[in-house]
């Protein structure tokens, strides 16, 4: 039951503060796994798997996204300085 409440905390959490970072969320997942006793660890690690990997997808996916933006932004630059040059 408790790990049903807090997996319905964390839900509402992403819903409402979208701006969290999924690495902040893989922090309080892996905080409240080490909080429960062997045996609830064991009846349920695969959700916990499974949590553990999508934020990792998550991150990378992030990660990706960000480095494609950056990329955009000096081609942008490095054409708008080329510009600026040519009218020069």
């Amino acid at each position: 039951m408790k790990i049903q409440k807090f997996l319905t905390w964390i839900q509402d959490i992403l819903l409402n503060y979208p701006d969290i970072s999924f690495i902040t969320t893989k922090i309080f997942i892996q905080e409240f796994y080490k909080c429960l006793t062997d045996k609830e660890k064991e009846r349920n690690r695969l959700i916990f798997q499974v949590i553990s990997e999508m934020t990792l997808q998550q991150i990378s996916l992030d990660s990706a996204i960000l480095h494609s933006k950056i990329n955009n932004f000096e081609h942008t630059l490095n054409n708008i300085k080329k510009d600026d040059k040519i009218v020069n």
